[in-house]
């Protein structure tokens, strides 16, 4: 008890913590009431016990735990902090409360997370949810699913999210503990109550007892709507919310929550896949192969991926591309089909995401609609329907249409089908009436299209469209459709059911829902409605009431446009209205004033009639005056059928010319116009009588208003498809907007425009973009800036209409409403009309109002103190700013704050403002005028900082607001005064100069800004040269508007000593003042646009940045100098086409074309001081052409700047054609202006005209070639702004590009230092361009032979490495290139320092090298020649000059010739010429291998394969010479081939001369490879080459390859990477299914069969089983290996398994231990588990498995290759072997292949003597071949009734052949018995797919049959030739079973006619296993029998 007293007195914070379990109870029950009791939650106290809540939950003791459960849950609730604890806490509770025994603990625990998740943190609660599913505990697990569950059902799945959940469910069904899958389903349950249905695709994972189990589950639950139970803090509104709900008994307390639940969408529950990812490495290389089947493994590889329900997005243009590309020109219609449906599959996974690419894909699948094959045709439409939900029928309007029109039925069949779909699943909304009408009319035409499917698709289609507009809608465009079609699209109306997006039936499917959706009545009377039936093309909503907007809007129309400034009087005249007559009233008025004879007339079939009475009409009309007349009868008579629509073109022409006289003469209101605007839009494209219609609209334009006319004109235009209509639509606004000025209203213009622009046809784009170009003079760049989102090349053209526009006046209006009065003298009138102009055209354009945006936050922001802050609210400002393209004129308290920052300590800060201040000015536009009173002093205040470029910000940004307004409200508020009045040279220099340049075109200004004059005095007098210089120049702008009097009135009052000169200069200043300044403002402006550049810019150094040139100008020039053009101050921008070609010339240009007003030194030392941009870009932009235009327009004429920088390529040959003149002419201007001309011919090589890049080409070759001739040498910057940009064009895909280019670069080594120009060689050699990179090697390649490694730049190592690191590239072209340029190299420096300039390169590629360099050895010229053929390339190579070449000054430069230049002879550069360097194949050669040692004389053999006669070679070059007849093997002509493989057969003969081939086995072996890859990819696909040549090439290469391998010492030699690319090949040709069609297919199969079996016994052991292993790893990493090809690798490495016990002393077991571990590292044994099959994996564990049994435990000591080798499963998996009892060792997870491997090491049962005899006499019958089936079948019996009999010892006195045989013999057996029919081609063991074509006897060996062979043949041989045979007793013992000399004839002679494979073959199969040991000396005695054999027939050709 003393304890417990001890505890007691503990305060709270220690008793929880204390070691005695009642101390920690007593405080967590004392903490729990303090949790409680403290009101603050913020309160310190809690901060104490923050630390220590997860030891409250995590107590040992469980009554403990159970009071600190209460504690936390009282910390929860009060606590700020608990938060902060919240995942400590949440894991604690997991691990030690979930698995607590006591469910009152578990109650808790799962409570705290109820109390988590009400505080805000659902994430962190999930989130340890989920970790704890994954626990060990079963009991964790059970509580956790329960913890969901609750929280699902308190909270609800939005509060928790159920996706994350999906992912464990499989899981936790499937686990052990039936609780956890009982809570599972209850689980299940919940989230269905809250996602209904979106579950179940989730399910297909699940068992199919557990998916049924909760399916009944699922029906009990049925339709009731969860609630939420609980909520969190933030959502205590909702709570009471629906508490009062629920107390009132309202039933709609959960509508919100039904419609949430239905967008619950199972996708959302999917897992994405990434599938690019995935993508096979070599798929993209694979879908464009040649072979149809290497296409179908890429599509079966990408539709397996596709093939998932939900995929990640991503780029996927790539990948749509080439399926569209297999779609669309694939020939083989099975992969059609196939990219049709992974096309489907990736837009189905992709849903939204594939909208980038759902227009190609309809386009694509349209086209592809032709293919009758079914299956093609259903892969399309699941194709083109998955990519409907990503289109609006909007955006392939125009493809289905042309579709529909296509001449194939098939394509208008399908087209009309999907429009159907289509149709199913849209709305009123989605197919408006405008798309209806253009469907409707293309379907119209295909439902009396003769093929029965088309008609029935069409019919379809229209009856969708009807059953989703109604009836009412649809039927004004079926007018045509006769009944019986009408019949049956009502019928398939009827039986049609519309769809929603998923595909499933709409609810409640009925006509009137649509009718909601119906357009508002015509507001016409009733009467009027027959007659607008009459015309469906009229508009009826053109002709409103009497009583509508008589006042309004159209009031308004004279004063938009700069044509009615001057006629306010007509601008208030109202607007003429008429009622609307009755049809009965207007024939009753026709009649009274026409005859009835004359409309009897109008309405005859006859042309003429109507003609006559069109004539009487118009002569009655003109008769009456326009008060007599009642235009709307004689309109809407003259519009009655046929009216306007009349076929006959002179009846037509008197109607409208009529209608025009109407317009003209009478009053014509819009109630008439709406009854012909339609019709007359109809004919305006009328090639006949366009030109009348549009003069009649024009006409109907001045009476009705151009903005009423204008309007509906281009609405109707735009609703028709006729593309003439449309055009001639837009270029009549065009015109009349000329004529009238802008009166159209320019916001609604906008959209059509945006039509046109996006128009198919370019006429109708052409007319669009020339009426911007119209509105644009009105608008100025406002009106540009609302095409900003267009496409860059519509952008393009319409800046260059733009540009053709700028800067001219509109016209003045011709044409209008009415023209009022106006004094045309008041000029303050004009320009208030002006101004008011500006503002009508200004309400046009959409505005944001942002003064809201502007809080007195952010205002306070941009005040605030610190710098940070105050940047951040400049960045949110210039955001706001950003998403506004036009901001309304109220600004809030944002002027005041601006002008705040722009005196900013900050001058980024400045520099931010002064961009807001721009970017505003251009926003507000004309509402400018409001703020520059606050804005404006502000930027002149910042024309006095420090930093010019401040400055330049300063101007530019009030040049903008200037552009808005005037200096009107800056003088009256002596702003102007104030500045000058400040002592700052750079306020007054920026500011003066400002002034020069807008006073004289700017209007009168106030008598205030007389101010001024005394601070201009002053500034004349001002200590700063640059002041006074600006000074001077602003005189004459001053005077302009105060005159000269007040200026020198000011002048009296100055001191005397400065007086006499100021006075000077106003006297000079006088004389240039013009006579009228307040008239001619306009003219002078106009000069002033027009005023050459003056020369005062080009100073040395100008005093200004590029930005502002205008800072620079000097004083002299007068009113030039003052008036200088705007165009030179938008350096910068993007288009900077020179002033020259914006203005139109008045008189011919007959100045010279070039001139040397700046010298190009000028130019350089520029250049050098960065005061211009270098030229170097890897893009060409706008301030590059700018600055070029700059420099190149004070040198050149005009005429010539139009030409060079014309859009028309045309004018620029016609200037290239002048510069080539000039190069007689003008060559020193020409050299004086070289660099400029260069540059200008780099912006040329960026155009892809053919005509001007040969010409450019042929100038370039002229003027370079000039320049040699002068001894010029180029210049660093002239070089280095040409030479890079022209290597480019060395890449051109034009071979005489390609040509001239290299011509040139030839030119230039004359003209530039050879080490430079090696240097951009270098730089070319990166380019992604493989001809580029080519033709750079091979430049690189001829330099290093011309000049010696020294050449290379910037080092030999660096240049010859980067060299050799082409060898590897994909191009051809380029490897030959680098290889030839390697060679080079090796060449001048020798061996030993080549290898060290290349570095490391690959096998591979060295192997490449190699052979080229022996090669070349080989083809060197003797010594002697070598120097007789390079005398003039040893100068050259040496570094030294002479002092007088390198001193020699060149004419027009006076720059120094360059050293290493002046070395390059002429004679040498005479050797290049413009000819297309052309590469060679090397010619085979032929050696006499012979001679090598000595002279021996071939016996002739008739051969398949006859080695041509031999070039002699002397012994030094052998090696050399091998490597040439080997590189020959790969040749791409088969005669070639065979002929360099039968040299390497003879070689291989003679066994003293066959150890040369020891160096180049690998090369051999490789080039082997390479050829059989050929053959297959090539030949067998080329239909020229006979097949029987292709299986020529196939035994000739295996003949090779099995004389190779019976070399054991060659054999040997080849590596693993080596054998790895043959066995892929041998087996990929085993795979090769079209060999079999060939007539000796099958043999070369099993010749194939039996040479990857021949590799593995006689090649390295050790390399051949890596091989093996490393392909069954690249094979199982990819998706695109067929499984055949990874079952015959497996069956490879089981054969070598077999072999293992023989031969595990030969083994390296430390390499293949490596190799197994590589495998096993890549693919663990834990991801097998989701594959289909996991044999590759027990594959390498039976290899590590036999290893294991072999080594014992001392394998373990061959793990030292393999890091960390204590983490690999290969030790693990070895350890584990080890353990086993050794008597099983051979039961390896049910595979039996390690059962074989290990046999030898069984003790077998001895047979007893009969049973050993009973089992020879099986197997002699067996031997027999008449008795063979039946020595099976007893063989069969035999093992079934002694099954423990040991076979080894009779089956090892037998070949593997026979083995192989009885094996399969007796498994074909064993099918019959069964019932089940023979296999044909049953694999035997592991031999792959050998077939036994004859039984061989059993009882011959192998060994025996080549004894017998060669006897044979030997006897014959000997009785031929006269000698005798041998001893018949030694024949007797060496051929005791010799029984078929027939055989061995026949045998003879084939070997004789097919000896190239034949022989080797047939010994191949009857010597296919003889490697035991008891065959030595027979082995042995076949070897002296082949020698003998070969000197007879040597003696024999003798």
């Amino acid at each position: 008890m003393g304890d417990d007293s001890e505890w007691m007195k503990l305060p709270t914070d220690e008793k929880v913590q204390h070691k005695v379990w009642k101390a920690r109870l007593a405080g967590y029950e004392e903490a729990c009431k303090l949790f409680s009791s403290i009101t603050d939650e913020k309160s310190p106290e809690f901060n104490k016990y923050a630390g220590l809540m997860k030891k409250f939950v995590t107590d040992t003791n469980a009554f403990a735990q159970e009071k600190g459960l209460d504690a936390v849950m009282a910390f929860i609730e009060n606590a700020n902090v608990a938060g902060r604890v919240c995942q400590d806490v949440l894991q604690g509770v997991i691990t030690k409360c979930f698995n607590s025994s006591k469910q009152k603990t578990k109650e808790k625990a799962m409570e705290v997370f109820m109390l988590y998740i009400e505080a805000e943190k659902q994430d962190i609660v999930q989130e340890c949810l989920l970790a704890g599913l994954d626990n060990k505990q079963p009991k964790i697990v059970i509580t956790t699913v329960q913890t969901i569950t609750l929280a699902l059902r308190n909270f609800g799945n939005k509060i928790m999210p159920i996706k994350p959940l999906v992912p464990k469910l499989p899981k936790l069904l499937e686990d052990r503990d039936k609780t956890v899958r009982e809570e599972s389903k209850t689980l299940i349950i919940e989230i269905y109550r809250w996602i209904k249905q979106a579950i179940k695709p989730q399910m297909t994972n699940f068992n199919p007892i557990q998916v049924a189990e909760l399916e009944a589950e699922f029906e009990k639950v049925g339709n009731e709507k969860p609630q939420q139970q609980r909520f969190l803090r933030s959502q205590q509104d909702l709570k009471a919310k629906m508490e009062e709900q629920a107390a009132a008994g309202g039933g709609t307390a959960n509508e919100g929550e039904e419609e949430v639940e239905d967008e619950v969408d199972a996708y959302e529950l999917l897992q994405a896949v990434d599938i690019l990812a995935m993508l096979p490495k070599d798929f993209y290389d694979k879908i464009e192969a040649k072979k149809w089947q290497e296409r179908k493994e890429a599509l079966e590889a990408l539709e397996k991926l596709a093939s998932n329900p939900k995929l990640e997005g991503g780029d996927y243009g790539q990948l749509v591309r080439a399926l569209q590309k297999v779609i669309s020109k694939d020939t083989n219609v099975m992969l059609v089909a196939l990219g049709g449906k992974c096309m489907a599959g990736i837009a189905n996974g992709l849903r939204k995401k594939f909208t980038p690419y759902a227009v190609s894909t309809v386009q694509c699948v349209l086209e592809k609609f032709k293919e009758k094959k079914q299956m093609v045709v259903v892969a399309l439409r699941e194709c083109i329907d998955a990519a409907f939900p990503c289109i609006t029928l909007d955006s392939v309007l125009e493809d289905i249409v042309a579709a529909l029109e296509n001449k194939n039925p098939s394509i208008k069949a399908e087209t009309a089908s999907f429009l159907a779909r289509c149709f199913a699943k849209s709305s009123m909304s989605t197919l408006p009436k405008k798309l209806l009408k253009s469907f409707c009319t293309s379907l119209i035409k295909t439902v009396a299209d003769t093929a029965p499917e088309v008609r029935d698709a069409s019919f379809l289609a229209l009856g969708t469209a009807m059953k989703v507009v109604s009836e009412k809608h649809i039927m004004p465009f079926l007018v045509d459709v006769d009944n019986l079609k009408m019949q049956k699209i009502k019928e398939a109306c009827d039986t049609v059911v519309l769809l929603n997006m998923k595909g499933e039936p709409r609810a409640g499917q009925t006509a009137s829902k649509p009718a909601n959706n119906e357009p508002k009545p015509v507001q016409r009377p009733a009467t009027a409605a027959p007659s607008a039936a009459k015309a469906p093309g009229s508009r009826p909503s053109t002709a409103p009431s009497g009583k509508s907007k008589s006042g309004g809007p159209p009031r308004k129309a004279p004063a938009k446009g700069k044509g009615a400034k001057k006629g306010p009087a007509g601008a208030n005249k109202e607007e003429v209205t008429e009622p609307l007559l009755s049809d009965e009233a207007v024939d009753e008025k026709a009649e009274a004033l026409f005859t009835a004879d004359i409309l009897k007339q109008l309405s005859s079939s006859n042309w003429k009639e109507r003609l006559e009475g069109t004539q009487k009409m118009t002569d009655i009309v003109k008769g009456k005056s326009k008060e007599e007349l009642k235009t709307q009868v004689v309109v809407r008579t003259l519009a009655k059928k046929p009216g306007i629509k009349d076929n006959n073109f002179q009846v037509l022409k008197l109607k409208i010319d009529l209608l025009a006289y109407l317009g003209k003469n009478t009053v014509f209101t819009k109630v008439s116009a709406g009854f012909v605007l339609s019709d007359l839009v109809d004919k305006v494209g009328d090639v006949k009588n366009g030109s009348g219609v549009q003069e009649a609209l024009s006409c109907i334009a001045e009476s009705c208003s151009l903005e009423f006319v204008g309007k509906e004109v281009i609405t109707m235009a735009f609703e028709q498809k006729n593309p003439k209509n449309q055009s001639e639509a837009i270029n009549w606004l065009t015109n009349a907007i000329k004529e009238f000025g802008l009166k159209v209203n320019v916001k609604l213009l906008i959209e059509n425009i945006k039509k046109s622009f996006a128009h198919t046809n370019p006429a109708v784009r052409s007319a669009g973009i020339s009426l911007c170009g119209v509105i644009y003079m009105y608008m100025g760049q406002n009106f540009r800036v609302m095409f900003d989102s267009e496409k860059p090349a519509l952008l393009k053209e319409l800046d260059a209409e733009i540009e053709k526009v700028k800067g001219e006046k509109p016209p003045a209006p011709t044409r209008g409403l009415a023209s009022g009065g106006g004094d045309a003298d008041d000029d303050e009138d004009e320009v208030d009309a002006d101004d008011k102009d500006d503002d009508k055209i200004d309400d046009s354009l959409p505005r944001t109002d942002i003064s809201e945006m502007i809080t007195q936050d952010l205002v306070n922001e941009m005040a605030d103190k610190n710098w940070k802050i105050r940047k951040a609210a400049l960045e949110k400002l210039e955001t706001i700013l950003k998403e506004s393209p036009f901001v309304a004129p109220n600004l809030g308290l944002l002027p005041e704050a601006l002008k705040l920052r722009l005196n900013d300590n900050n001058k980024i800060l400045i520099a931010t403002t002064l961009g807001i201040c721009s970017s505003l000015g251009t926003k507000l536009g004309p509402h400018c005028k409001a703020h520059i009173r606050i804005i404006g002093p502000a930027l002149i205040g910042c024309f006095g900082d420090s930093k010019p470029n401040l400055r330049a910000s300063a101007v530019s940004a009030l040049n903008v607001w200037m552009e808005n307004c005037n200096l009107v409200p800056l003088v009256e508020q002596e702003t102007l005064s104030d500045a000058l009045k400040l002592e700052n040279p750079n306020l007054r220099q920026e500011l003066l100069g400002w002034l020069s340049e807008k006073l004289p075109s700017h209007k009168p200004l106030p008598s205030e800004f007389k101010l001024c004059i005394p601070h201009l005095l002053t500034c004349l007098e001002d200590r700063n040269g640059d002041v006074r210089k600006k000074a001077q120049e602003a005189v004459v702008p001053f005077m302009i508007h105060t005159g000269y009097e007040s200026v020198f009135r000011a002048c009296s009052k100055l001191k005397p000593a400065s007086k006499d000169q100021i006075m000077a200069i106003i006297e000079k200043a006088k004389a240039n003042l013009p006579a009228k300044p307040a008239k001619t403002k306009k003219g002078a402006s106009a000069k002033a646009a027009a005023a050459p550049v003056s020369m005062d810019d080009m100073d040395d150094e100008p005093k200004a940045a590029p930005s502002r040139p205008l800072s620079t100008a000097s004083s002299e020039g007068g009113a030039e100098g003052k008036t200088e053009t705007k165009t030179r101050t938008v350096r910068g921008k993007a288009k900077a086409a020179p002033a020259p070609s914006k203005k139109k010339k008045t008189e011919e240009d007959t100045s010279p074309p070039m001139n040397l007003t700046v010298p190009k030194e000028r130019r350089f030392k520029d250049e050098k001081s960065l005061k211009i941009l270098k030229w170097n870009f890897l893009q060409l932009t706008g301030e590059y052409v700018e600055q070029l235009t700059l420099q190149m327009e004070k040198n050149f004429s005009k005429g010539m700047m139009d030409m060079m920088f014309n859009v028309d390529f045309k004018q620029h040959i016609k200037a290239i054609e002048i510069l080539i003149k000039s190069l007689e002419t003008l060559p020193d201007e020409t050299v004086g202006n070289l660099d400029l001309i260069l540059k200008w011919f780099t912006v040329r090589f960026l155009d892809t005209n053919p005509s001007m890049l040969n010409k450019a080409l042929e100038y370039l070759r002229l003027v370079l070639s000039m320049l040699v001739e002068m001894d010029y040498s180029l210049h660093e910057y002239e070089a280095s702004s040409f030479i890079p940009y022209l290597i480019i064009k060395v890449g051109d895909a034009k071979d005489n590009v390609r040509k001239d280019v290299r011509g040139i670069i030839k030119i230039l080594y004359k003209l530039h230092p050879v080490s430079k120009m090696f240097t951009f060689l270098m730089d070319g050699i990166k380019s992604k361009n493989a001809k580029q990179r080519m033709e750079c090697i091979e430049e690189l390649g001829n330099l290093i032979e011309a000049y010696g490694i020294s050449v290379c730049q910037p080092s030999p190592n660096v240049a010859v490495k980067n060299i050799a690191g082409q060898i590897g590239d994909r191009d051809n072209g380029v490897r030959n290139a680098a290889l030839n340029a390697a060679v080079q190299a090796y060449m001048d420096v020798g061996e030993n320092q080549f290898y060290k300039l290349t570095g490391n390169l690959n096998d591979k590629d060295q192997s490449l090298l190699d052979e080229r360099i022996k090669r070349s050895l080989k083809n060197k010229p003797a010594p002697k020649a070598k120097e007789e053929e390079r005398p003039k390339t040893a100068a050259p190579a040496q570094p030294q000059r002479s002092a007088s070449q390198s001193q020699i000054q060149r004419p027009a430069t006076a720059l120094p010739k360059s050293a290493s230049s002046s070395s390059m002879k002429k004679t040498y550069l005479t050797t290049f010429e413009f000819e297309k360097t052309e590469m060679e194949m090397p010619k085979l050669n032929q050696f006499d291998l012979d001679e090598l040692f000595k002279p021996v004389e071939m016996p002739k053999i008739n051969r398949a394969r006859d080695p041509s006669p031999m070039t002699r070679v002397s012994p030094a070059d052998a090696s050399a010479t091998i490597g040439v007849v080997i590189a020959q093997i790969t040749s791409t002509d088969i005669l070639t081939c065979i002929q360099a493989l039968a040299q390497i057969d003879e070689l291989l003969k003679d066994e003293e001369r066959a150890h040369l081939l020891g160096g180049h086995v690998d090369q051999l072996m490789l080039h082997i490879s390479m050829q059989f890859r050929m053959t297959l990819s090539t030949h067998m696909n080329n239909d020229d080459v006979p097949k029987e040549e292709v299986v020529r090439l196939y035994r000739c290469l295996l003949g090779t390859l099995l004389a190779l391998t019976q070399n054991p010492f060659l054999a040997t030699k080849t590596s693993k990477d080596i054998l790895k690319d043959l066995f892929n090949s041998l087996i990929t040709i085993l795979l090769d299914q079209r060999l079999s069609l060939l007539h000796d297919g099958p043999q070369v199969v099993r010749s194939v069969n039996v040479m990857i079996v021949k590799i593995m016994e006689k090649s390295d052991y050790t390399n051949s089983l890596c091989a093996l292993i490393k392909s069954l790893q690249e094979c199982v990493s990819s998706e695109a290996c067929s499984p055949k090809f990874l079952e015959l690798i497996m069956k490879c490495i089981w054969k070598m398994i077999k072999m293992v016990p023989e031969i595990i002393n030969d083994l390296a077991v430390d390499r293949i231990l490596l190799e197994t571990h590589l495998f096993l590292r890549n693919f663990p044994t834990s991801t097998w588990k989701n594959r289909t099959s996991d044999l590759p994996l027990r594959t390498i564990k039976t290899v590590i498995h036999t290893l294991a049994m072999l080594k014992g435990s001392k394998i373990l000591g061959q793990l030292n290759l393999i890091d960390a080798s204590e983490n690999s499963e290969v030790k693990m998996f070895l350890q584990k072997s080890l353990k086993k009892d050794p008597n099983s060792r051979n039961e390896m997870n049910g595979s039996s292949d390690d059962t074989d491997s290990v046999k030898s090491h069984q003790k077998p049962k001895k047979l007893n003597k009969s049973t050993h005899d009973m089992l020879a006499e099986i197997f002699k019958k067996i031997g027999s071949k008449e008795n063979t089936i039946e020595g099976l079948n007893n063989l069969y019996d035999f093992k079934k009734k002694h099954p423990e009999a040991d076979l080894d010892p009779f089956l090892k006195m037998s070949s593997q052949y026979f083995q192989n045989y009885i094996e399969r013999g007796l498994k074909n057996i064993e099918r019959e018995r069964e019932g089940r029919a023979p296999s044909q081609s049953e694999p035997t063991g592991y031999g792959m797919t050998e077939r036994m074509t004859k039984p061989t006897p059993a009882p011959t060996s192998a060994e025996e049959l080549d004894i017998n062979f060669y006897m044979n043949k030997l006897r014959t041989i000997r009785a031929n030739c006269g000698l005798e045979n041998a001893d018949p007793s030694k024949q007797e013992n060496m051929s005791k079973k010799e029984d078929m000399p027939e055989k061995v004839e026949k045998e003879n002679r084939e070997m004789e006619e097919e000896i190239c494979v034949k022989p080797v073959l047939s010994s191949s199969e009857n010597r296919d296993n003889n490697q035991t040991a008891s065959s030595g000396s027979k082995s042995t005695d076949v070897s002296e029998l082949k020698m003998r054999l070969e000197r007879i027939k040597r003696l024999a050709k003798s």
